[in-house]
């Protein structure tokens, strides 16, 4: 997995399981579904809530090939969410700090797993339901400040009914104005790469 900003490891825990193939490690499959954060303002309150949502169908692209593939019953999808504070950096260092704490969380769709970086992360598993996979989660902030929230990509999914195939997730902002100028103003003279601006959303509480 990649690193997003300073340091905070944006990963997905996967549970082993047993399987008939010889290489059970391989990704078979990559897909892509897209999150969206509203509402698309850059300044919020303190106790006003950020709504972050993915809602996909089950049945998906596979970008290897351009099959459709029912993925159906994935057992471990999901999402960490990195959260920071962003006190003001250069090109070389981030200027950051873990801000987890900072936030409480609503959900209203998916399942809270553990972490052992509660300071800078919060791990969900998305919600199966009527064809899709779907994911709800209301952030509040509990201070004044500049931060970012960088949820990311999944790896290693696998379903139910086959634990050896594996599932990669791209999981990129979509239809969201990220105000990821926010970010570059914290930051002076750093280069937001690809991966930075399909995961990063930037705002300041006051």
């Amino acid at each position: 997995m990649k690193t997003v900003v300073f340091g905070l490891l944006v990963f997905f825990m996967s549970i082993g399981g047993t399987c008939r193939k010889s290489d059970c490690s391989q990704t078979d499959y990559t897909f892509e579904a897209f999150y969206k954060a509203y509402p698309d303002n850059d300044s919020i309150r303190i106790g006003d809530t950020i709504w972050l949502e993915l809602n996909s169908p089950t049945q998906l692209k596979n970008l290897i090939n351009g099959q459709i593939i029912d993925y159906s019953g994935a057992e471990n999808l999901g999402t960490a969410i990195g959260y920071g504070e962003l006190l003001g950096g250069d090109m070389l260092n981030p200027g950051g700090i873990p801000a987890a704490n900072s936030f409480d969380n609503v959900l209203r769709a998916g399942v809270l797993s553990s972490t052992d970086k509660p300071e800078q992360v919060r791990v969900y598993r998305f919600k199966e339901e009527n064809g899709k996979y779907l994911f709800k989660l209301g952030i509040i902030p509990k201070k004044k400040g500049t931060f970012i929230i960088a949820p990311g990509n999944a790896a290693n999914v696998y379903r139910k009914s086959d634990k050896c195939s594996k599932a990669g997730f791209n999981l990129t902002f979509e239809n969201t104005n990220q105000h990821l100028y926010l970010y570059e103003q914290k930051r002076p003279g750093y280069v937001l790469s690809d991966y930075d601006r399909g995961h990063i959303y930037a705002f300041k509480v006051y």
